[in-house]
């Protein structure tokens, strides 16, 4: 959608709303006066100031749709974002100057009611005029991610409410309890401060910067991976510029590609990001580094698909206490060797020397592949316990552990201490041998207690004999 398109369709929303808003203020407002009813009063009070940051809104929509200048190089999307605080700040004050009305009433002793089916069928109608609003605001400001129209639509929300309490106090009025009328004008106002109270937080995030969450940073984290060029990806960070997000993201290269190709991936990893949902723009920082990294950050994710496959195993075998065990130590153990890996990241970018350029990427690649079909045949519960033994066997198995140990072991020996020193320690191996022997047992004679026996070799670090 086109800038002129969006501002085509916010302008006749918001002009949508002030026009209906005027009609519901008219017809509350005449009936609630001829009345007396303070209930109806109220909620036609609520309809005018509608109609106030109603305007408010549609000319923040045309600020906030100006191209960028000079003085605001990022654009004008905080014009919308003010304009629902100010929506929310409103709300409030008139939600507080209906209770302060209703209160005075109540003290000074509630009054007759005329009219009271003309009041009542005026507050029919305002609930089925702001049930259409409502709908129709949440549809326009989710489709054109508008927070001040879907600040319009939470108003709407809100009326519906406001005016079903002023409907009771109408209706009790009519059947003899004119207290009931008050009352409800007091509820009324408390609904509507709320309401505004509710909404003017969500707006002030979106002004100070709030993340968006983890779940998009980790989607980003992901993307920005999955780039061709892409060896690693660190320090990302996402936060709100009015209802828009900025995303920084540090992604590593090869050192020795040409600038000009360094330049190009950035630009696909910005591409990529900013095709989400939401996502304004992307800063993307090129960190060049050892073409080594990538086998490193390879092994950090087969690791954390192990541990997700490992915990998910657990779950589904409850049953089995002593092979949940044993699965929940593996998980803990895949989980422990992906932190290190990511600390040797790290390193690397800073300088460090590993023994990784004996990694073999195709082995390596292959690897991550079926661990993370693992994962995701665990997570649909596709796994009976002998074939995700045989997925324990190949992530504990020698060839597993060789590549571990080259990717974490520093060429100066000296620095392994700091290295151990910065990442939290696997569980011990005697525990594991402990939990796997006890799964073993637990099992039985068949097919699932010899690859137990197997992995207890593997664990130990070599193959145990049959009675082990």
């Amino acid at each position: 959608m086109n800038i002129s398109e969006r501002q085509g369709r916010a302008r006749r929303a918001t002009l949508t709303g002030i026009a209906g808003k005027l009609v519901l203020f008219a017809v509350k407002g005449a009936i609630g006066v001829a009345s007396g009813s303070i209930a109806l009063v109220s909620d036609a009070l609520n309809s005018l100031v509608d109609v106030v940051t109603s305007v408010a809104i549609w000319y923040s929509v045309r600020v906030a749709d100006r191209e960028p200048d000079l003085d605001h190089p990022f654009g004008h999307q905080r014009a919308e974002t003010i304009a629902a605080l100010g929506v929310a700040i409103f709300t409030a004050i008139l939600g507080f100057e209906i209770g302060r009305a209703a209160v005075e009433r109540l003290i000074s002793g509630p009054q007759p009611i005329e009219f009271v089916g003309w009041a009542a069928g005026a507050l029919v109608l305002s609930i089925m005029g702001s049930m259409g609003l409502a709908w129709y605001f949440r549809r326009r400001g989710e489709e054109l991610e508008s927070p001040a129209i879907l600040a319009s639509a939470v108003d709407s929300e809100y009326d519906i409410w406001s005016s079903l309490a002023a409907l009771v106090g109408v209706s009790a009025a009519g059947l003899g309890f004119p207290v009931i009328d008050p009352v409800a004008g007091i509820i009324v106002g408390v609904w509507i401060v709320w309401g505004g109270y509710r909404f003017g937080r969500k707006n002030i995030d979106y002004l100070m910067g709030k993340s968006p969450g983890q779940e998009l940073v980790d989607r980003i984290h992901s993307l920005a991976l999955g780039i061709v060029g892409v060896h690693g990806v660190h320090d990302v960070r996402a936060h709100y510029v009015g209802h828009r997000i900025h995303v920084e993201v540090h992604v590593e290269v090869d050192q020795e590609l040409p600038t000009r190709r360094s330049h190009d991936v950035g630009g696909s990893v910005r591409a990529t990001i900013e095709r989400l949902s939401g996502v304004d723009r992307a800063f993307i920082h090129v960190d060049p580094v050892p073409a080594s990294t990538l086998a490193v950050e390879t092994l950090a994710r087969i690791e954390r698909a192990a541990s997700d496959a490992y915990s998910t195993y657990a779950e589904q075998h409850a049953e089995r206490p002593q092979l949940a065990a044993l699965w929940n130590a593996l998980a803990a153990a895949a989980q422990a060797r992906a932190d290190r890996l990511d600390v040797v990241r790290r390193l690397k970018g800073a300088g460090w020397h590993f023994a990784d350029d004996e990694l073999a990427a195709e082995r390596i690649e292959r690897r991550w592949a079926r661990a993370e079909a693992a994962a995701q045949e665990a997570r649909d519960g596709g796994r009976s316990i002998d074939r995700a033994l045989d997925v324990a066997l190949e992530m504990e198995g020698r060839e597993a552990r060789a590549d571990f140990a080259r990717a974490t072991t520093p060429r100066d020996p000296t620095l392994m201490t700091s290295l151990e020193g910065s990442s939290p320690p696997p569980p011990a191996r005697s525990a594991m041998l402990e939990r796997a022997r006890a799964a073993r047992e637990s099992l039985g004679a068949g097919p699932g207690s010899d690859r137990l026996r197997r992995l207890v070799g593997e664990l130990a670090g070599g193959a145990e004999p049959p009675g082990g």
